[in-house]
């Protein structure tokens, strides 16, 4: 391969933003966070979301090494002070796997089709590529848009922006009035709450599990893990569940689950969501992960969830979503992610 710097075809500048649209624009900051959030729940809103953000998940934005709000944002701010548009390049560089930035934005319904999304796209992907240049391991790398697949405006956008539509991701959900399968544990096997004692295991087995053997996955760092996986608001360690090899006393499946209670009403259900499940290879094909998944929902049924969801890669190659259709997972909303190949 070319070296990145090269590859990525990182401008020197970047382009400017519409000077028409009634907007200033200037870098994100903490203190815009109850302001961001509101043009954060108007958009989503305005297009049926399938998941909701929350101010601190916005403001977790902010907090991270590998992240500079100020040089990797942008928001429009109208007459009044309102923030009508934002964009975000999210970029936290690997040392293997692919180096992948993902580009996040919104534009108030009343800026809409004025050039502003297309103009947003054009400047979070400018900065991707300045960002994949300096980093240090030349990897292959693409750059990464997320859409509902329902949300037809914003897959008309990645692909006026150039982008083309790779994956797709589909939401599940399990009836929990409907009684649980009995799955029996494999012999050898123990399942254990999560616990913090056992977090360093459990991040060692993701990426030498899920990292490896997911599409598109690269290894999580400490920082990272801390930050994303385990420190969110979200994150229900008492819903999360470990199977230990008995012999070896090690982690060789994991699942990681949050509350996402701003999801509930919109979508019209409580619900126990599944973050990341994953069985290190030697244990794969003994049901594993039926268990780990079945005592997740008995966590979730206990605390009166009426569903529990997930979402999965629909080529993911491990058989995932197999596993879970024979668990009684029915196909929701799904997703689909658009891509620029570097």
């Amino acid at each position: 391969m070319e070296p990145l710097a090269t590859r990525a075809e990182p401008p020197q500048r970047l382009p400017a933003l519409p000077a028409d649209a009634g907007l200033t624009w200037r870098p994100l900051t903490l203190d815009d966070v109850p302001a961001w959030f509101e043009l954060v729940t108007a958009t989503e809103d305005a297009d049926d979301a399938i998941e909701r953000q929350t101010a601190a998940e916005l403001a977790d934005q902010f907090k991270g090494s590998w992240r500079d709000p100020a040089r990797d944002s942008i928001a429009g701010i109208d007459a009044d002070g309102a923030i009508r548009a934002y964009a975000f390049s999210v970029f936290r560089p690997v040392t293997e796997g692919t180096q992948a930035p993902y580009l996040v934005g919104a534009v108030h319904p009343d800026y809409r089709r004025r050039g502003v999304g297309r103009a947003l796209v054009a400047w979070s992907e400018a900065r991707a590529r300045q960002q994949l240049a300096t980093a240090e391991a030349n990897l292959p790398a693409r750059i990464r848009l997320f859409a509902d697949e329902h949300n037809t405006g914003m897959r008309r956008l990645a692909e006026a922006s150039g982008y083309g539509a790779l994956r797709w991701y589909v939401g599940m959900r399990r009836d929990l009035s409907q009684p649980l399968p009995d799955v029996a544990t494999p012999a050898g096997l123990r399942v254990e709450p999560y616990s913090k004692a056992r977090d360093e295991d459990v991040r060692i087995a993701h990426n030498q599990s899920f990292a490896r053997d997911h599409w598109g996955s690269s290894p999580v760092d400490a920082e990272a893990w801390a930050l994303d996986v385990v420190g969110g608001e979200k994150f229900r360690p008492d819903w999360s569940v470990l199977a230990i090899d008995e012999a070896t006393d090690r982690v060789v499946g994991y699942l990681m689950s949050g509350a996402y209670d701003q999801d509930w009403g919109p979508q019209g259900y409580t619900e126990g969501w599944t973050d990341l499940v994953a069985v290190r290879r030697e244990w794969r094909g003994r049901g594993v992960a039926g268990v780990l998944l079945t005592a997740a929902m008995r966590a979730y049924a206990a605390e009166g969830m009426q569903y529990a969801g997930l979402d999965v890669d629909t080529d993911n190659p491990t058989g995932a979503l197999g596993v879970y259709t024979r668990l009684g997972y029915q196909r929701e909303k799904g997703s689909v992610l658009y891509t620029k190949e570097i």
